[in-house]
């Protein structure tokens, strides 16, 4: 039993290569969008991080503002309950 070898294009032969070509061609076409798509949604959320890091900032000075503020009001109070001590009567 020996492999013949038909030297011959058939039409079955040529719609299988136009099949496998455009398969080929749909899948990289289907590949770089997604590609530019995921591209696009890396960006966004670079963008997002970023804003998310300046707001992040924004609280942290406002935090280490009230921060100051209450030791302030801490050391007040403190002064207060002094003064108080010195004016009620010893027993």
């Amino acid at each position: 039993m020996t492999v013949q070898f038909d030297n011959k294009i058939s039409l079955g032969h040529v719609i299988s290569i136009v099949t496998v070509l455009a398969a080929c061609i749909m899948g990289y076409a289907t590949l770089s969008a997604r590609q530019e798509r995921l591209s696009l949604d890396v960006l966004a959320m670079q963008r997002a991080a970023e804003a998310r890091e300046s707001r992040i900032r924004a609280v942290e000075i406002a935090q280490a503002s009230q921060s100051s503020d209450l030791r302030s009001i801490q050391i007040g109070i403190s002064r207060i309950e002094a003064q108080l001590e010195k004016l009620q009567p010893k027993p």
